[in-house]
């Protein structure tokens, strides 16, 4: 039969043991919860620079699309003062001419 003294010491040793499992594995915990949040920031990071991407990428096409519409209308507005004042070149070249005429 095993004394009062040996249950104890056989109980401190299992106390240890599971201790040291109990140890061991919030370590491996840890270090799993460590790598995966690392794995995590680093996914959210590069979707967040893909993001970013994506963003600069619309408003280079939307600012070549408002450059481009800027651009017709200055056009097109440049196109009609240019047909008015062809219109009014005959006219002012007579006056000109009349006036050049009329001094001479």
């Amino acid at each position: 039969m095993t004394s009062i003294m040996e249950r104890i010491a056989e109980a401190e040793r299992q106390a240890d043991a599971v201790l040291e499992e109990a140890n061991r594995t919030a370590r491996e915990s840890v270090t799993r919860v460590r790598t995966e949040a690392e794995e995590a920031i680093a996914a959210a990071d590069e979707q967040g620079r893909a993001r970013v991407a994506d963003a600069l990428v619309l408003a280079r096409k939307n600012g070549e699309d408002v450059a481009d519409d800027v651009a017709r209308k200055a056009k097109k507005e440049t196109d009609a003062l240019l047909s008015e004042a062809e219109k009014n070149v005959d006219e002012a070249v007579s006056y000109l001419m009349e006036r050049i005429e009329a001094t001479v």
